[in-house]
């Protein structure tokens, strides 16, 4: 399923208006959403590389995210959402500050230790 806006107009954005649109390839998935300009006057996408598809061939190639929005638009948007937990969580595999210090002063001291421990033993051969 291509999932474009408008049935009517397949290959076109919702909002012809707005220049720069989320699409994703078919042939992979739409596992890498490409950022895709749309000019109104030519009524044609414009990818990165400055190639032009006609919006017939975008609708079988690629499919309708939605649109781009500017960073302005994603601080309002936050601005009207839910506030979020004060303090995420740890992540599982994160380790906290303290203990991180303290891992690495054993792994230094264990160190310092076996290098001593290696020393004495040489001095004690040669000797």
């Amino acid at each position: 399923m291509n999932a474009w806006p408008d049935a009517t107009r397949p290959g076109e954005p919702a909002d012809t208006a707005r220049a720069w649109h989320w699409l994703a390839r078919l042939d992979d998935g739409g596992q890498a959403p490409l950022p895709m300009g749309w000019n109104t006057a030519a009524r044609q996408w414009l990818a990165w590389d400055g190639s032009a598809v006609a919006p017939a061939e975008a609708s079988r190639r690629f499919r309708y995210l939605g649109p781009a929005l500017t960073p302005a638009e994603v601080a309002a948007e936050a601005a009207q959402a839910e506030p979020a937990e004060v303090t995420p969580s740890i992540p599982p595999d994160m380790v906290p500050r303290r203990d991180a210090i303290r891992n690495h002063l054993l792994i230094f001291v264990g160190s310092v230790v076996a290098t001593l421990f290696v020393a004495e033993k040489i001095v004690q051969w040669r000797g």
